[in-house]
C-alpha cells in the first residue's frame, strides 16, 4: 500500500477523532474545530479581491509563532507586487492574523486550513489556484503535499529544523514517511547547516536544500520598529524592571520566592508580570502572592509610585513592554521549553530562563556566549538576580552583547523572498 493510501484512510481518521476527543476537554481545540465550516465559502468570497495580474503566494503555518515566521517574507513579496493568502491549522494563530489582517491589503484571503482530506485540499487547491505553496518550520500536512505536487506548483519550506533527538531524525519509519514529504518540496530552506545535514538523511536525492537562516530574527527586527509601546507612569524610568514574560505555574514555583525577596532587598526593584495563560483564576494568584507589594492588573491602568507589580492580565503586550525591562525572565523552561528569548534581545535585556531550552538553538548559542543565563533551580535563579540587580556595567554588557547577536543573524527573509521570486520568475 503506498504511504498516501495509509496516510488518507488509517492515519488521518485516527487523527481526526482523537481532535473531537480532545475537543471534549479543550476550548482551543473546540474553537479550532468551530472555525472550518464555511471556511471554502469565505475564502472564494476573500479572493474576489484577487488582482489577476499579480502571482499569488499560498502561506500555511500552524499558529501565531509561525505566522510571525512568515511575516517578514509576506511583507517582502507584498511590497513587491505580490498578493498573498494565508492558511493556519490553530484558532490562536488565526485570531493574532485576522487582527493584523487590515494592515496588508494584498493578503487578499486569511483562514482556518480543513481537515486534511484529499477532496478537502483538492478543493482548497482549486479556489486558490497558488503560483506557489509556502509551508513554515514544521506544519506539514500530507495530502496537501502530495497534491500539489501532483499538480506540479511548487513549494518551499522556509525556516526549517530537524532537531536531533526528532523521531523524523531516530525514527526509520518516521524518517521515511517524512521523507516522502521532503521529495515532494521543492525547495527547502534551512536554519543550520546540521539541519540541511538531516533533511539530507532522510531525503538523500533533494536537488535543493539550502540553508538560509531563520526568518524569524528578521520578523522580531521588523516587529520590534514598528511597535508601539504602551504608556506606563513616568517614575517606572527611575526603576530597574524586571519583566516575567510567558511565565508558567512550574516557573513561578522557582522563581516566585526569590522575586518576593528581591523586592524586599531592591526598593528601586519594580515587576511586570505576564503570564502566558491569563485566566482569571492564574491572575488571582499571581496577586495573592505579590499582595504586599500593591499589583495592579494591566487593565486597570491605574499604576501609581505605591504600585511594584503590574500583572499584565490580556494578550499581545509582552513584546512592546519589553521596551521598558532592565532584565527579563522567559518562561517555559522549567516545563516544556523556553519561550521566545528573541524579543527581550533585540530590546538589549539580558534574560534568564530555565533549564529546557533546548527547543531554542537561539537561547543555546545565548547562554553559550553568556548573552542569557539558564538556572536549575530557586537558588540559581536567586544568585543570577541578584547578580543582575546589583551590577549595572554587568547586567547593561550582556543585553547589548544580546542584540548584538539577534541583528547579526539578519538577513533569512530577503534570502527566501529571492529564491520564490526567482521560482516564480523561471
Amino acid at each position: 500500500m503506498s504511504k498516501q493510501f495509509i496516510y488518507s484512510y488509517f492515519i488521518l481518521p485516527a487523527i481526526i477523532v482523537a481532535s473531537k476527543l480532545i475537543s471534549l476537554n479543550n476550548q482551543k481545540m473546540r474553537d479550532t474545530l468551530a472555525g472550518h465550516p464555511g471556511l471554502f465559502q469565505r475564502i472564494e468570497e476573500q479572493l474576489k479581491k484577487r488582482d489577476s495580474k499579480k502571482p499569488l503566494v499560498w502561506f500555511h503555518v500552524a499558529s501565531a509563532g509561525e505566522y510571525l515566521q512568515a511575516l517578514p517574507v509576506m511583507e517582502r513579496l507584498m511590497s513587491n507586487g505580490f498578493q498573498c493568502a494565508l492558511t493556519l491549522t490553530s484558532v490562536s494563530g488565526y485570531r493574532w492574523a485576522n487582527k493584523r489582517k487590515e494592515q496588508y491589503p494584498d493578503l487578499i484571503a486569511l483562514d482556518y486550513f480543513p481537515l486534511d482530506t484529499r477532496s478537502n485540499v483538492n478543493r482548497l487547491i482549486d479556489i486558490i489556484n497558488p503560483a506557489i505553496v509556502v509551508y513554515v518550520k514544521f506544519d506539514l500536512w500530507p495530502n496537501l503535499i502530495w497534491e500539489t505536487h501532483k499538480r506540479n506548483i511548487p513549494q518551499f519550506l522556509l525556516s526549517a529544523t530537524l532537531h536531533n533527538k526528532s523521531k523524523r531524525v531516530t525514527s526509520s519509519l518516521a524518517r521515511s514517511f517524512y521523507g516522502s514529504l521532503y521529495q515532494c518540496i521543492d525547495h527547502i530552506l534551512t536554519v543550520t547547516d546540521e539541519d540541511k545535514k538531516r533533511f539530507l538523511e532522510s531525503c538523500p536525492t533533494h536537488k535543493s536544500i539550502t540553508t538560509i537562516g531563520d526568518t524569524r530574527f528578521d520578523s522580531v527586527l521588523d516587529r520590534k520598529s514598528k511597535l508601539e509601546t504602551p504608556e506606563l507612569p513616568d517614575f517606572i524610568k527611575d526603576k530597574t524592571v524586571l519583566i516575567l514574560g510567558s511565565i508558567w505555574p512550574a516557573d513561578e514555583h522557582h522563581i516566585f520566592p526569590a522575586i518576593t525577596r528581591a523586592l524586599n532587598n531592591f526598593p528601586g526593584l519594580f515587576v511586570i508580570a505576564a503570564p502566558h495563560e491569563t485566566d482569571n483564576n492564574h491572575i488571582q494568584a499571581i496577586e495573592k502572592t505579590f499582595a504586599e507589594y500593591k499589583p495592579v492588573k494591566f487593565t486597570e491602568n491605574n499604576l501609581t509610585s505605591n504600585n511594584r507589580v503590574l500583572i499584565v492580565n490580556t494578550v499581545g503586550q509582552l513584546s512592546a513592554l519589553y521596551a521598558y525591562a532592565n532584565i527579563a525572565y522567559v518562561g517555559g523552561a522549567f516545563s516544556t521549553g523556553v519561550h521566545n528569548t528573541m524579543e527581550p534581545a533585540a530590546m538589549g535585556v539580558p534574560a534568564i530562563f530555565g533549564p529546557f531550552f533546548q527547543n531554542s538553538p537561539e537561547a543555546m548559542n545565548m547562554v553559550d556566549a553568556e548573552k542569557c543565563f539558564s538556572v536549575k533551580n530557586e537558588s540559581e535563579f536567586k544568585e543570577q538576580l541578584t547578580k543582575l540587580l546589583n551590577d549595572a556595567s554587568y547586567r547593561s554588557a550582556a543585553g547589548e552583547s544580546a542584540a548584538k547577536y539577534i541583528h547579526a543573524q539578519a538577513g533569512a527573509s530577503d534570502a527566501c523572498f529571492l529564491k520564490i521570486k526567482e521560482c516564480i520568475a523561471s
